[in-house]
């Protein structure tokens, strides 16, 4: 593919997850949230891959803040086609106007490549989680679990043989549902762009943003929600070229 025809593809890509957001910037029901992630990833062996995951998300509109801790977290690579993957996260939730929350999330999943020779990483990632969340003003704990399954694709905006190379851009498109089991409900979906540079063979920046819908108290359908806007850091802490089936990633 020419670099004229991927570049145009992504921009359609673009285009279509943010016109489902008409007038988002103007409606006073939607809120904005920021977040901020650092996401170190070592290389085990030729076949497994640890991680960590650090979050700060401020919500102005609804007045809290969030802490992330992802820790322990590895994948597990079967071959160029699948890997299993698992991990703990702990998040700290401040409220201003609601009791604070303490959850911890472990959770097991498997994420699924197609391989291709137009090196573009497409695949489908599925997670189930097991939410333990503490109510910190009654010390309760309460069980939320869900399924979420992203569908997602990274597209390099470079020609074939510096794809995913140093002082290179890519883009990336995704759509997240989360099925609710205590609900029987896919509550969040959300619908996600961004572009990303890669700076070297350790770090990598990406700009994503989010567009995420929700069932809002008495509604029976998901209804656009929720702006949110992350900047995410990869930092690879082993040497080597940037490989994006060895370049894991995971969000809340």
């Amino acid at each position: 593919m020419k670099r004229t025809s991927r570049t145009l593809l992504v921009s359609m890509i673009a285009m279509l997850v943010l016109s489902v957001h008409p007038a988002w910037a103007q409606d006073e029901d939607i809120s904005h949230e920021y977040r901020l992630t650092l996401f170190p990833y070592h290389r085990l062996t030729d076949k497994a891959t640890a991680f960590e995951y650090l979050g700060y998300v401020t919500n102005p509109d609804k007045d809290y803040q969030t802490y992330y801790l992802g820790l322990p977290g590895a994948n597990y690579s079967l071959n160029r086609v699948a890997q299993l993957w698992g991990g703990v996260f702990y998040t700290y939730t401040d409220n201003a106007s609601a009791a604070d929350k303490l959850e911890v999330r472990p959770f097991v999943g498997v994420k699924l490549f197609l391989p291709n020779h137009l090196k573009w990483h497409i695949y489908d990632f599925t997670r189930f989680e097991f939410r333990q969340i503490q109510d910190r003003n009654t010390r309760d704990w309460s069980s939320i679990n869900r399924l979420r399954n992203r569908l997602g694709v990274e597209v390099p905006l470079t020609s074939r043989e510096k794809a995913w190379q140093p002082k290179t851009w890519y883009a990336l498109a995704d759509a997240e549902l989360f099925y609710r089991y205590d609900r029987d409900v896919i509550d969040p979906l959300r619908l996600r762009g961004g572009i990303a540079y890669i700076v070297n063979s350790r770090f990598t920046v990406e700009a994503i943003y989010h567009g995420q819908y929700t069932r809002p108290a008495g509604s029976n359908s998901l209804q656009y929600t929720d702006n949110i806007f992350r900047l995410n850091i990869k930092i690879g802490l082993s040497r080597g070229v940037l490989d994006p089936f060895f370049s894991p990633d995971a969000d809340d």
